[in-house]
């Protein structure tokens, strides 16, 4: 039996990079809780196959929308032409590409590598980690904003993937914090790992043993720990 893939998250990103300056100020400001004027959004989803979708869904959407609206200068083309494409020819192509592009925990180690193993980074990664249904939209918010300092931005396809998983069954949601939490370890230690040696500390470093830097464990905040800056 052949596979089907879902490119719905693909054309819903396309769309959202048709956006102009005013629906984008609308989306950044449904952020907040202020989804007046946003009712146009219904239309974005049945264009990009989302029309029949369930309330959490289109709630998670909606969400995407808004945090592609904090940084619209910052758009990518993993959505380009999606909805034109047709086939299983196209759908594997474009499958292949988002399971290939970084992840929220990728880009999370990556920022906290670039800001000197900062703490409360690590913090705001776990609180992150932590979130229910209703935390999910303020941390996501606090983590895109401070990503962009760094000037790193999401693959919009795959956080939209991700986060409809998310907000779907527990079984769901555990599978994507997994998988970030393990993408923030292990790019800390790749880091660590292509840290070679000078050339003058050469032959030390072959007599020395090889150690292997050790991932910190999955945790999550406990009640007395920060929650990192709030931005």
């Amino acid at each position: 039996m052949t596979q089907t893939t879902d490119n719905r998250p693909a054309r819903f990103v396309a769309e959202l990079a048709k956006l102009d300056r005013g629906p984008l100020a609308q989306l950044r400001r449904g952020l907040g809780g202020d989804e007046r004027g946003t009712y146009w959004l219904e239309s974005l989803y049945v264009r990009s196959g989302y029309g029949e979708a369930k309330d959490f869904e289109k709630d998670t959407l909606r969400l995407v929308a808004g945090l592609y609206a904090l940084k619209p200068q910052a758009r990518q083309d993993e959505g380009d032409g999606a909805e034109d494409e047709t086939g299983a020819q196209a759908s594997a192509k474009a499958a292949t590409k988002v399971e290939q592009a970084p992840t929220i925990g990728m880009l999370m180690g990556r920022l906290y590598l670039a800001q000197g193993e900062r703490p409360s980074t690590e913090k705001r990664f776990l609180a992150l980690l932590d979130a229910d249904r209703d935390g999910l939209g303020y941390q996501m918010r606090q983590v895109v904003m401070l990503l962009a300092t760094e000037d790193l931005f999401p693959d919009w396809v795959r956080l939209t993937s991700n986060l409809l998983r998310w907000n779907g069954t527990i079984d769901q949601r555990d599978k994507v914090r997994r998988e970030w939490a393990q993408d923030f370890y292990k790019e800390i230690s790749r880091e660590t790992k292509n840290a070679a040696p000078d050339s003058s500390d050469a032959a030390s470093a072959a007599a020395a043993p090889t150690t292997t830097p050790t991932s910190r464990p999955f945790t999550t905040p406990g009640d007395d720990d920060a929650d990192g800056d709030t931005l």
